[in-house]
């Protein structure tokens, strides 16, 4: 009787130990590969996190002026009164008229 008691608490052991969440926690084993590992995984979150801004930027991005600046914009404003400004004085340098002392010649 004796022991068929101690074979079950040996083997209640033995199975309780064998099951990593019983078990003791040993402070001499370091594991292997766990920075590797970690720094892939860092690695990959950030790149994961690279397309996520990436999509963001061209989902939230304002349409328009792309590549225009105020100064390009300012520039293009005076050019266009510059040209208006010339066209006028073109203009006005061929306007036709009645040639003076043409009613005297006759």
């Amino acid at each position: 009787m004796f022991h068929r008691l101690f074979l079950v608490v040996a083997l209640t052991l033995a199975v309780a130990f064998s099951v990593e969440g019983f078990s003791p926690v040993s402070t001499m084993m370091k594991p292997a590969a766990t920075s590797t590992a970690l720094f892939a995984s860092r690695v990959n979150a950030k790149k994961e996190k690279l397309k996520r801004n990436r999509e963001n930027m061209r989902k939230f991005a304002t349409p328009g002026r792309r590549g225009t600046s105020r100064r390009k914009i300012l520039k293009k404003a005076q050019s266009a009164k510059a040209r208006q400004l010339e066209n006028e004085f073109i203009a006005k340098c061929f306007m036709t008229g009645p040639v003076p002392n043409e009613e005297g010649e006759d």
